[in-house]
């Protein structure tokens, strides 16, 4: 990219900044290219459901490689560039004039102007993750400009490139396929399950107050339906539906586009993956079944709203979509599910009604939690403060305890059940019988799976007691934690001399890794963390000059374990 071309592009951007705010134009009015020059075969869509968020931009599969250049999509400057050893891993945000932002994630390398300023801001902070906000316009580039290459960095677990698209003055982010990008796509969407909910404590489902799994039949490409099963139902109830959808030319089994419910002819539920804003994205704990994810790995999606759910994506919600049955009658229902081209499926079923139908409801616990108000629970050893509005709804919570092995420094704690989701963080305390000094620094709350895995949580001493925050109910305990982590050379000789890198592996068992530096000659030098690999790794980018020197490596954990590698190279 020539001078003139930079200048001739800031002054057009200092013109259009003036109107800024007002220059979004309709997503089919945008042109955008693609931002990749193979064909967009896509991994991941728009919306689909994933651990605690949804996904929010399309993967675009890359054959398995890294190293395609990555295209502009439209004119317009860089606003963001970001490097992190998880999530987006190095990714580059371009705002563009007509009021959106187009973001690439998961990227190799960047454009050799970005890749100098990223270098020399990593130098001057002396840290690998970096959040920077150059000058709007100091890095200008045209529609169809290489701006990066892609990879595999952060939490990708395959080389492909994440793309999104936001809105510049409220930062949602939007459908991709929204723009007329093309990834084919002639499949309408696989429905699996039915799901039916008894919504209240007096609800009956077929002679119980559970709920109930229904798997479907395929008809046609298009059609579904329920074999012969006779659904009965009392009182209040809702329905959920588990689906997916297929690309062309990808066996990735994909988010759908909507879910719409009619019951007798009546539009009771309708949502779309339109856009959203990251801060309700976790609320997809509530949107999904959550219980079904982590019992049978399912993932329905409910088409009724929880009382706290808070999410935007409803088109149309009649009740709800919570349906209160009390008399005898047939019903006719349909869930229609299209996908982003308009592929349609379709599921119609019959049940009835009978208000004969009746069960005693179970009786409540000691300690019932209200989602709209904040609820503490303390025992002899444990306390717990869970603020307003972090639970779905109302909880009818359980607590119990058991005897650890030698592993832990406390009993195991029962925080109610793991199938339960949490929206925002809660406060567990544990007490700890007396430890010295030395062992106090090191003590940790943790979880522990039904497998044993144990997961610390960052940790501080209050008083007597332990205390951390967690946004998952389980089993938690306590243990110390003083062991360095490991390190030891990857790919690492004494003669450095050709080499692009040299590579090191590190792994943190307990507490996690929070610190990482590398030092040659006492001269800090930069390292790339890479978890996933379990992986550090330095490029070298000149800083480091022909000639004999010595390597020093320092990685610490999160409770100030530390393990140094000392070595000698030459360059």
């Amino acid at each position: 990219m020539n001078c003139h071309y930079k200048l001739v592009h800031l002054l057009f951007f200092t013109l259009m900044s003036c109107c800024f705010a007002l220059a979004q134009i309709p997503y089919s009015a945008t042109n955008f290219r693609a931002p990749l020059d193979i064909p967009l075969v896509l991994a991941g869509t728009f919306g689909e459901l994933r651990s605690n968020h949804f996904h929010s931009g399309i993967d675009i599969k890359t054959k398995g490689q890294e190293g395609f250049p990555v295209i502009a999509i439209e004119d317009g400057y860089v606003s963001r560039v970001k490097t992190n050893p998880g999530g987006y891993g190095k990714a580059l945000y371009l705002t563009h004039y007509n009021g959106y932002v187009s973001v690439y994630a998961h990227l190799q390398s960047f454009h050799s102007d970005v890749a100098v300023y990223l270098l020399d801001e990593q130098y001057k902070k002396q840290e690998f993750e970096v959040d920077l906000f150059p000058e709007a316009g100091s890095f200008a580039y045209q529609k169809g400009d290489t701006i990066a290459w892609t990879g595999n960095s952060g939490s990708s677990t395959a080389p492909h490139l994440h793309f999104e698209i936001r809105d510049a003055k409220t930062q949602e982010i939007i459908n991709p396929l929204l723009f007329g990008f093309k990834a084919k796509d002639t499949t309408p969407p696989t429905i699996k399950n039915l799901h039916i909910y008894p919504l209240d404590a007096a609800a009956v489902i077929n002679g119980m107050c559970d709920t109930l799994r229904i798997p479907v039949r395929q008809l046609t490409s298009k059609k579904y339906q329920i074999d012969s099963i006779s659904i009965s139902v009392n009182g209040l109830i809702g329905f959920g539906i588990d689906v997916f959808d297929q690309l062309d030319n990808a066996p990735n089994k994909n988010g759908v586009f909507s879910i719409e419910l009619f019951v007798d002819s009546m539009l009771i539920y309708k949502h779309d993956m339109e856009r959203f804003d990251f801060s309700e994205t976790r609320y997809i704990n509530s949107l999904m079944d959550y219980h079904a994810k982590k019992k049978y790995a399912l993932r329905p999606q409910k088409s009724f709203k929880d009382p706290n759910n808070k999410l935007s994506i409803y088109e149309y919600l009649r009740d709800e979509g919570r349906l209160d049955f009390d008399s005898v009658g047939v019903h006719q229902a349909e869930y229609v599910i299209k996908d982003t081209q308009g592929n349609t499926s379709t599921l119609s079923f019959h049940f009835t009604s009978d208000s004969s139908l009746k069960i005693s409801p179970k009786p409540k616990g000691e300690n019932v939690f209200l989602y709209h108000e904040d609820n503490k629970f303390m025992d002899e050893n444990v306390a717990l403060f869970i603020a307003r509005n972090s639970l779905y709804d109302d909880l009818d919570f359980s607590y119990s305890i058991r005897k650890a092995d030698d592993d832990f420094i406390s009993d195991i704690h029962c925080i109610h059940h793991e199938e339960t989701p949490v929206h925002s963080p809660f406060s567990i305390a544990i007490a700890v019988d007396s430890l010295d000094e030395l062992h106090r620094e090191k003590a940790l709350i943790c979880s522990v799976s039904k497998k044993g895995k144990i997961s610390c949580l960052p940790t501080q001493w209050v008083n007597d007691t332990l205390q951390a925050r967690s946004r998952t109910f389980g089993d938690y305990s306590a243990v110390i934690d003083t062991i360095p982590p490991g390190l030891k050379p990857r790919s690492f000789s004494e003669d450095l001399s050709l080499a692009d890198f040299m590579s090191f592996t590190v792994e943190d068992t307990l507490s996690g890794l929070s610190a990482y530096n590398a030092f040659v000659d006492g001269e800090w030098i930069l390292l790339e963390y890479d978890p996933k690999n379990k992986k550090l790794i330095h490029y070298f980018d000149g800083k480091v000059k022909p000639g004999q020197h010595e390597l020093e490596i320092v990685v610490e954990d999160s409770v100030k374990n530390e393990k140094r590698l000392k070595l000698e190279f030459v360059r």
